[in-house]
């Protein structure tokens, strides 16, 4: 689940704290050229919007509608469109596609919903939230209670973070730390050179992340997932290369390191020698890391490197850069 989600889950608990009711939305299931995935939300408590399910169209009709009570049942589903096509022709998105949700009327006391929400997002690496449209029941399953649930019982499903690994304090990575926090990625960072902690900045106390000081390679061993990205960013081969050892022998789905092509070369020839990898292997490692977009500045930088990440766990593939720093 996503931090923008889970900014909107905190949002209604703040709402209903405050003895607000919520109106919650949830995409249900998406057809063509939708804006957002199955799963993402969208609240208000009839002023204040929070999250996003389309690019405004849907939120502004969702309003509307809760200004003319159309939408004060405390389980409703809603096909963007219909609404509109009373004739019973087929309605689109202005960018194409339809999007069916499903409208939760919170009152404070159901406080308890969202709670347990927030909590399987912060602790459970996959669950299902299952809602019986009928009873009103809403259950949260993880681990091994998932199963498929038959109607009335509509389910969506939140899958295991993304997490990004950085090794090495830079200014490249905190600006990658801060961009895929925006994003929505679990980020953790490492270093070993402790006499760089007056250099990291951004720390938990900040609204950050705290530096893991360790070896690189123990780093990636203890964290990596097929959900995991490795970025080596230190620009310090005592860092880098044994982090990146370890990533090429895990199952992380991107692996990057920052340097100028000069610098990627004589890495790939010390992973070649030093840990013995063919070409084939190395084929692995985007190195210069990030997409071509005439990068100058560690912000620049960390737009980069974040889009190709994203674009590769997305399954898209990109061009690299012509020419890197290093």
């Amino acid at each position: 689940m996503n931090a923008l989600d889970k900014h909107v889950l905190l949002d209604c608990q703040t709402w209903m704290q405050q003895g607000k009711t919520v109106w919650l939305c949830t995409i249900l299931s998406t057809y063509g050229s939708a804006p957002r995935p199955v799963g993402a939300l969208f609240a208000t408590e009839g002023d204040i919007r929070s999250g996003s399910i389309s690019g405004g169209c849907i939120e502004d009709a969702f309003m509307k509608l809760i200004q003319q009570h159309e939408l004060d049942k405390p389980l409703q589903l809603f096909d963007y469109g219909n609404h509109l096509a009373t004739n019973g022709s087929h309605y689109e998105l202005p960018c194409g596609g339809h999007i069916s949700l499903l409208i939760e009327h919170l009152y404070p006391n159901d406080c308890h919903f969202v709670d347990d929400w927030l909590v399987a997002a912060e602790q459970t690496p996959a669950f299902i939230r299952a809602i019986n449209i009928e009873t009103e029941q809403r259950r949260i399953i993880s681990g091994a209670d998932i199963t498929t649930y038959p109607s009335p019982w509509l389910t969506v499903h939140y899958q295991q973070h993304w997490q990004l690994l950085l090794l090495g304090i830079s200014q490249v990575s905190e600006e990658v730390a801060r961009l895929a926090v925006r994003a929505g990625f679990t980020v953790r960072l490492c270093d070993i050179r402790e006499n760089y902690s007056q250099s990291w900045r951004w720390t938990a106390a900040e609204g950050g992340i705290d530096v893991e000081w360790c070896s690189a390679d123990a780093f990636v061993e203890r964290y990596t997932n097929a959900y995991t990205a490795v970025l080596a960013l230190a620009h310090d081969p005592r860092v880098d290369d044994m982090g990146l050892m370890g990533a090429l022998e895990s199952n992380a789905f991107y692996i990057g390191a920052l340097g100028s092509h000069a610098n990627s070369a004589r890495r790939r020839e010390r992973l070649m020698r030093i840990g013995e990898y063919n070409p084939s292997q190395l084929a692995r490692l985007h190195a210069p890391i990030g997409l071509a977009i005439g990068s100058k500045t560690p912000f620049e930088i960390a737009i980069a490197v974040i889009a190709e990440v994203i674009a590769v766990k997305n399954g898209i593939e990109c061009d690299s850069w012509d020419y890197r720093h290093g």
